[in-house]
Order: C-alpha cells, then sequence, then structure tokens
C-alpha cells in the first residue's frame, strides 16, 4: 500500500533517477535498461519492506532500505585476510564469461576426444591470467588478478551455482565443471 505521501512520491522517484543515472553512468550508454518495471519492482519492494516491519503506509525509510538491500550488484569478495575485494558486476560477469566459455570449449573438445571434461580451478586461474597477461601492469596486478580470478571462480561453485565440483579433486584446488543447464546471457 503506497501512501499518497508526496514525500514518498519523491523517494521513490529519486531512488528511480538514480538507478537510472548509476545505469547510464555503468555502461557509458542511455539508461534503456532501467524501465519503468524497475520502477514497478521498486514500490513492490519498498511495500514489502513495509510489511516486514508491519507498517501499512510506505515511508520514503523504506524505499531508502529497499534500495540499501538491492543496489549493491558489485561483487563483493572476502579474502582470507578479512579485506575486501570489490569489482564491478560488469567486471565480474567478464570474468565469469571467459572462464565459462573456455570450460564450454574444452568440455567440448573432451567429448570429441572421448577425454576428461573437467579442469582443475589452478588451470583456470593459470588459463585466465595467461589470457590478460597483456594487460597487466606489474607483479602486484598479477597477484590481485590471480585473487579476484580465485574469488570469481568460489562465487561460481558457491554462491551463482554455476560451476560444479566433481569428486576426485582435492580441496585447495578441485576438478570443476559448468553446470549442464547454464546458459551464459
Amino acid at each position: 500500500v503506497v501512501s499518497t505521501q508526496s514525500t514518498v512520491r519523491s523517494g521513490i522517484n529519486a531512488e528511480y533517477k538514480k538507478l537510472r543515472q548509476r545505469d547510464a553512468n555503468a555502461m557509458s550508454k542511455a539508461s534503456w535498461r532501467i524501465t519503468v518495471r524497475q520502477l514497478e519492482s521498486l514500490i513492490r519492494l519498498s511495500e514489502a519492506m513495509a510489511k516486514m516491519v508491519c507498517d501499512e503506509k510506505v515511508t520514503v525509510a523504506h524505499v531508502k532500505e529497499d534500495q540499501n538491500t538491492t543496489q549493491d550488484a558489485d561483487a563483493d569478495m572476502e579474502t582470507e585476510e578479512g579485506e575486501n575485494l570489490r569489482i564491478t558486476f560488469e567486471e565480474y560477469k567478464k570474468v565469469s564469461n571467459m572462464l565459462i566459455l573456455h570450460m564450454r570449449e574444452f568440455e567440448e573438445k573432451s567429448r570429441e576426444g572421448a577425454g576428461e571434461g573437467a579442469l582443475k580451478k589452478q588451470e583456470l586461474v593459470d588459463w585466465y591470467l595467461q589470457h590478460i597477461e597483456d594487460d597487466i601492469g606489474g607483479e602486484q596486478e598479477m597477484i590481485a588478478k590471480k585473487l579476484v580470478t580465485e574469488k570469481v571462480l568460489e562465487r561460481l561453485v558457491k554462491v551463482d551455482n554455476v560451476l560444479l565440483e566433481i569428486d576426485g579433486g582435492d580441496e585447495e584446488d578441485p576438478w570443476l565443471v559448468v553446470h549442464p543447464n547454464y546458459i551464459i546471457e
């Protein structure tokens, strides 16, 4: 139940504008991806936030809380040392798609030659680093890219369920395959 208060309307309007601006800035194109559907979703999610705390009316605080909860499309990955690695969602998709495409190609070649279709995690990391080595400026950047790649793979396995670990590998360097139902976007 969206309140007709002008402050709530202006709050929703402001958050919608932020979504469109962020989308335009992230893609360096017009904000065509943020549509009225996202506005409707913003309203529905704000209503859900209000219901969650047993409020009958949506307030600006509910709108802001909804956006704080859902806006972070960046991939947050925590290292073993407790520091956070942050990459944009676009970077995450670029790395993950490259890795998945490589794995799919490897699986296809393996089927043709009746070999194994799985790759070790470290083989994937090494392949990716070799693939982007011309773009890497030095040793520190190489270490950072390696860590990001390992965390992307970890997220693909544990969060997104795009990659599957198969038995036979060790915990530190497991065998990985692409989930058979996964379709690259």
